[in-house]
């Protein structure tokens, strides 16, 4: 088997997992457990090697969304304009923070968020539904992470020897000599 076909397989894998813990998180909290079931599925990625790096990406766009939905819907109960000055804000804000591959995550929080139905308190549903896109992410990054476990260890080590290289590249050449003989 090559790189693609491993990669596809565990993609799938992640996503019945997802799917799985999504639907008990959807049976036990109706309102908000079905936008974690579809959060998770939309920060979950197939791309193997970068997947880690693609599911913070893939968070902190719906953390943007979820947020600015969050304030929208607290201003002023959605409408047309709301849902457009929210789509427009997230794109603006995605574009600022350099998560332009996950600003369609972003763009379904925040409608996600604003969209809700006439007989029930607007404003408990928006807090649901935006603790379940949190916590769909969250657990999205958790199945990441537990799939891709040998990537993200190889991660930390080379953030680990960046922030050593560059510590090392500012102390004075004795101070270096000293750590080296301990």
């Amino acid at each position: 088997m090559d790189q693609k076909q491993v990669d596809f397989l565990l993609y799938i894998l992640k996503c019945l997992i997802g799917a799985a813990i999504g639907f008990f998180i959807y049976r036990a909290f109706p309102e908000g457990g079905a936008w974690s079931l579809i959060s998770i599925l939309l920060v979950l990625s197939p791309e193997g090697k970068d997947a880690i790096n693609l599911a913070e990406v893939r968070i902190k766009a719906n953390l943007v969304g979820a947020g600015t939905g969050l304030l929208l819907f607290f201003l002023h109960p959605p409408a047309f304009f709301m849902i457009c000055l929210g789509v427009m804000i997230v794109v603006v804000i995605c574009e600022l923070l350099k998560l332009q591959a996950a600003t369609r995550s972003a763009l379904a929080s925040v409608v996600i968020i604003c969209i809700h139905e006439t007989s029930k308190y607007f404003w408990q549903v928006a807090v649901e539904r935006a603790a379940g896109v949190i916590g769909g992410c969250l657990i999205a990054l958790l199945i990441t992470y537990l799939v891709h476990y040998k990537t993200l260890i190889s991660n930390v080590r080379e953030r680990k020897a960046r922030v050593s290289w560059r510590r090392n590249r500012f102390k004075k050449p004795a101070e270096t000599e000293e750590t080296e003989v301990k």
